[in-house]
């Protein structure tokens, strides 16, 4: 649901408005999309893959940052979006007339919802991919187990792997480390997607 200001309000303005209300709004298209609160299996999600990941990174010099963290792709753009994960390294870019908006993630984690696992996959995406440090993004599903990894390899294609298995490590090479699905999904009321035979990946 879109969730303008009362009256129109220029670009400026309108990045002032978000840094002091005290709910968080993604800019799409020319309009502000307020972020609707979560489910609990949402957002016990994120506290495990956040908990799981920053685990992982803690002697190496990236890091993790929250859904708090604003992202534009590039000093031109306008969208700004909240990724419900980012991995930060250094060094760190912002917006030279927004600094609260990173310009460089290196990874970028989204916790799926029915209302926006689309565009996270395509509009969103595409977004992501203008930006020249971006190496690494990664899907997670709640409604069963299910994390798809999209890595930029030497040429600057994507390639693309499905994990579906609680015995799995999702394998983020581009930062040395794995991070198991048991721990993603670590309490959580999710199925085991089945595989055919020969598909198990270890």
């Amino acid at each position: 649901m879109s969730a303008q200001p009362e009256h129109i309000l220029d670009f400026d303005e309108l990045l002032a408005f978000e840094a002091a209300s005290p709910i968080r709004h993604e800019y799409i298209g020319g309009k502000l999309y307020a972020m609707a609160g979560g489910t609990i299996t949402h957002a016990r999600t994120i506290a495990n893959l956040t908990a799981a990941v920053q685990a992982k990174l803690w002697d190496k010099p990236c890091g993790t940052a929250s859904g708090d963290l604003k992202v534009r792709t590039s000093e031109t753009a306008r969208n700004w979006y909240y990724p419900d994960l980012t991995i930060v390294c250094p060094p760190i870019r912002t917006h030279p007339s927004d600094e609260d908006s990173l310009l460089n993630p290196h990874a970028i984690f989204e916790v799926l919802s029915p209302a926006t696992a689309e565009f996270d996959r395509t509009g969103k995406f595409d977004e992501y991919q203008l930006i020249p440090e971006f190496s690494d993004y990664i899907l997670v599903s709640v409604d069963r187990v299910r994390i798809e990894h999209f890595w930029r390899v030497g040429s600057g294609d994507w390639t693309h792997r499905v994990y579906r298995l609680l015995s799995q490590e999702l394998q983020l090479q581009n930062f040395g480390i794995s991070v198991p699905l048991s721990q993603i999904y670590k309490g959580i009321e999710v199925a085991e997607q089945g595989v055919l035979p020969g598909m198990e990946e270890s």
